[in-house]
């Protein structure tokens, strides 16, 4: 898996500060208010599987 690749950079990054502001407005806020960043989570994975499918094309 290189980083190098934009997808991966995006999945890593956006699921990284997705779990962090999930985490902070969980214990700063309401935990109900961050359980709206939860929907979010099937993007980063999607976005890991494209940067994975433009690396290891099919043959």
């Amino acid at each position: 898996m290189k980083l190098r690749n934009f997808y991966y950079k995006i999945a890593v990054i956006g699921f990284v500060l997705n779990l962090v502001l999930q985490l902070v407005l969980f214990f700063v806020v309401d935990p109900y208010f961050a359980s709206i960043l939860s929907p979010l989570y099937p993007i980063w994975f999607i976005l890991f599987v494209v940067g994975w499918r433009k690396e290891h094309p099919r043959q």
